[in-house]
């Protein structure tokens, strides 16, 4: 392992030894990735052990004339990092006051007792773990090998994040009108059952950008198993906050299938009217029609003719006597919501893409991989993808929350006094490394060659 000291040298040996290989066209643009990215992690060990062990030096400088704390140890401790593995040793004290035993490198640095990830290391297994598995996180996050485990106690360390927990945006008010595309994900658990988890957009309009491709304008994400008497709630307040206070309230119009859920947030949000969406209507008449002509359906529905369209199904029953038990779940359904489908494909704003963002935000990882789900894992990425979705930054929050459970003890240490310790643990600027080095003579010599090149060196070996 290289000291400190040897790593500027370290550094230019590596670029003068690249950029050889490479005129030389013994080195490709990908190797010279791979060889960079293995010099890289190199570095950040090398730069991470050493900044430990000598902040750990400092502190001993700092509490020794006190004679508050024995040294009893030094030991060493393993984190896995980014950059791979990191080993430093540090001292192991004894308060002489109340005899108990601290590691007060630990305890300035905040770094938690039990734990072998440093926690930016926990945060990008966090912020991978938002769209693949548990395992592929850790391929993606550092070149040492933990366990799905692993990740899944980081995640669980960072808790449940809140709908509410993303930035607010600039707020709007006066906004005539706010749309809710609502819907659900049967999202496969450990028991072997499935549970609905509710996937809400609040957004303010749609805009083309492409052929069969629309953005919802202004979108807001929430998401979770709660109940409607929770999740309704945090969506009303939000459209308060983001385009209240002008001199109308906007009028919400909540498009979703029939389910109860759905239908309830009328009951919470305020001046809102639920509307059965085009999607879910489109898909109750393809069962109808299967895969002949729903025309008929369609001019039945929007004539509000609920005989004509009676009379369509019964064809479609005479014809297809194999298909009738789906033709009959289509059926019961528009008739059971007719008024709500008629309304629906009158209105110009009736299209829904809620599908397409079920898919997107939850279906992809959730429910597409076969996999069972804890109740608390199943939240916390539905919570996740949330929060990334509304523009949050996942490792940002990650080491925000990421608070140690103990108190810090070494609060008698006083920081400008280790600030002026750590003065002298500073190294110095390396400021002329020449392109080319003078020669000594002797430096052939088997005898002296070794120390007229150190010499010539600055006293450090080229090691690469």
């Amino acid at each position: 392992m290289l000291s400190i000291h040897q790593f500027p040298n370290a550094c230019v040996d590596f670029f003068n030894d690249s950029l050889q290989k490479v005129l030389e066209h013994n080195l490709s643009l990908a190797q010279l990735g791979q060889n960079l990215n293995q010099f890289l992690q190199m570095s950040g060990v090398l730069l991470m052990e050493n900044l430990l062990e000598e902040i750990d030096a400092a502190i001993y400088e700092a509490v020794k004339p006190s004679h508050q704390y024995q040294v009893k140890a030094k030991r060493t401790r393993t984190l896995t990092t980014l950059w791979g593995d990191v080993s430093f040793s540090r001292r192991y004290y004894q308060d002489k006051k109340d005899g108990t035993y601290h590691y007060l490198l630990d305890e300035w640095i905040a770094l938690e007792k039990y734990t072998h990830i440093d926690p930016l290391c926990q945060a990008g297994l966090v912020a991978h773990a938002t769209d693949v598995s548990y395992s592929k996180s850790v391929s993606l996050t550092t070149p040492k090998r933990l366990s799905a485990q692993s990740v899944m106690n980081s995640i669980r360390k960072m808790g449940t994040i809140p709908n509410e927990a993303a930035a607010m945006p600039e707020a709007k008010p006066g906004l005539q009108k706010v749309y809710i595309e609502a819907d659900e994900d049967h999202v496969a658990m450990q028991h072997g059952r499935s549970k609905q988890m509710k996937l809400i957009n609040v957004y303010e309009d749609k805009k083309v950008v492409g052929k069969g491709r629309r953005v919802l304008c202004g979108r807001r994400t929430f998401s979770g198993f709660e109940s409607p008497s929770v999740l309704w709630p945090e969506i009303d307040r939000y459209i308060a906050a983001m385009y209240g206070g002008g001199a109308t309230p906007p009028q919400v119009i909540i498009k979703g299938d029939a389910a109860n859920w759905i239908q309830a947030g009328s009951n919470y949000v305020g001046y809102s009217h639920h509307v059965i969406d085009g999607y879910h209507i489109s898909q109750y008449v393809r069962k109808i029609a299967g895969n002949g002509d729903s025309t008929r359906l369609y001019q039945a529905l929007r004539a509000n003719d609920r005989e004509r369209f009676i009379q369509e199904v019964q064809q479609k029953y005479k014809h297809c006597p194999s298909r009738r038990k789906t033709i009959k779940a289509g059926y019961q359904y528009i008739l059971s919501n007719w008024d709500g489908v008629h309304e629906t494909l009158t209105r110009p704003d009736a299209a829904s893409s809620t599908e397409g963002h079920v898919s997107h935000m939850l279906s992809e990882r959730m429910s597409s991989r076969g996999m069972g789900w804890s109740l608390l894992g199943a939240e916390q990425i539905a919570r996740m993808r949330t929060y990334v979705a509304n523009g949050g930054d996942l490792i940002a929050y990650f080491l925000l929350h990421h608070m140690p459970k103990t108190e810090r003890v070494c609060q008698d240490i006083e920081i400008l006094p280790l600030q002026g310790v750590g003065k002298r643990h500073q190294l110095p600027y390396y400021t002329d490394i020449p392109s080319e080095t003078a020669r000594m003579p002797g430096r052939e010599s088997t005898l002296t060659g070794g120390w007229m090149r150190l010499i010539e060196n600055s006293g450090y070996h080229h090691l690469m």
